[in-house]
């Protein structure tokens, strides 16, 4: 059993030996049904974001409530894969609890879950699709509302900000063209317009979530049209962007997790999407008997499951402040941030 407390990462190619495995009890313990969970992705870990905080708290889980985890890694354009993966975990009957994520894998989740009632699941970065689905919604158009402000006040400042030009240009890159994405946008480009109305907010997409290549291009290309700050939500292509930042001698602003410290020299901020407290506060529900399928849990600002946090060595105090007043007018309500989806 000494593997009892080890998260076993299964790459996607790998995923029917490690079925294999499973369902044979060879290679490593076999756990309780109630006890144990698996994770099921809709794209791979090493992003420095989204997958790896989902995989951080796959990781508490499995310290802090000593519960085993198995996270088999998806493809980012591979659907199929995705209900492979689902449906062969799912059919094993040895998981108490699969979490799946992110809200690409909806769909594909709705479909499997119809086919094992039985089964509990629950699904980060998107509301309920079953009665037995316990969806984790973000709003991450509020963290989103702060990096907008903090890009206006980072360009309308070039005194305070020596690598902005005052161009009253931000930007906006996505990784796909998507509903979840698009509140990201829109909750930017309120931010943005919050603090002056004047600022062009400039909006394009990698149209991929895992090439940092493609990430460094469209974003040296917004730059190279005068925009000031770009705020990244493209998933692992995201990494480009940063590094576009600083060798454009420009700035940045990350996502889902502090992303200062990739390059600490043009990354102003970001905003944090805590998606590996959520899973580990699922799993912790579940291991008490108090999971509610069928229904969708939010996290917002004022639940702190979405966040802001500033680059402290680039952010002056007076930024920080203005930009807190905008975050106790979130949290009041006195600003109601708009969103892609009816919350």
């Amino acid at each position: 059993m000494k593997n009892r407390r080890s998260v076993i990462i299964t790459t996607f190619g790998a995923a029917l030996a490690a079925f294999a495995l499973a369902t044979s009890g060879a290679g490593h313990p076999a756990f309780a049904e109630e006890q144990s969970i698996a994770g099921v992705l809709s794209g791979p870990l090493g992003d420095l974001s989204f997958m790896d905080s989902a995989n951080a708290g796959f990781k508490k889980i499995t310290s802090g409530l000593n519960i085993p985890v198995r996270v088999l890694e998806g493809n980012t354009s591979d659907a199929p894969g995705w209900e492979r993966n689902l449906t062969q975990i799912s059919s094993t009957g040895q998981y108490g609890l699969i979490i799946a994520g992110s809200t690409q894998i909806s769909s594909t989740l709705k479909k499997v879950s119809a086919q094992f009632p039985d089964q509990k699941y629950v699904i980060f970065d998107n509301a309920t699709v079953g009665p037995n689905v316990t969806g984790i919604a973000f709003a991450q158009n509020e963290g989103a509302f702060l990096a907008g402000a903090l890009a206006a006040l980072v360009t309308d400042h070039p005194d305070l900000f020596p690598r902005a030009k005052g161009s009253k240009k931000v930007g906006v890159i996505g990784g796909k063209d998507i509903p979840v994405i698009r509140d990201f946008i829109i909750g930017f480009e309120q931010g943005a317009k919050a603090v002056d109305p004047s600022i062009a907010v400039d909006i394009r997409f990698t149209d991929d979530f895992g090439n940092a290549q493609k990430g460094f291009d469209v974003a040296t290309a917004m730059f190279n049209d005068g925009v000031d700050v770009i705020y990244q939500v493209a998933g692992g292509s995201g990494i480009g962007i940063l590094k576009a930042g600083q060798t454009s001698g420009r700035y940045t602003i990350g996502t889902d997790t502090d992303q200062s410290p990739l390059q600490p020299e043009s990354v102003v901020g970001s905003a944090l999407k805590d998606v590996g407290a959520a899973v580990f506060n699922a799993a912790e529900a579940f291991s008490k008997g108090e999971l509610k399928p069928g229904t969708t849990l939010i996290s917002d600002l004022k639940s702190k499951g979405v966040d802001f946090v500033v680059n402290p060595k680039l952010t002056p105090d007076s930024i920080t402040g203005e930009l807190d007043t905008y975050r106790q007018k979130v949290v009041s309500g006195e600003i109601k941030v708009n969103s892609a989806f009816n919350k």
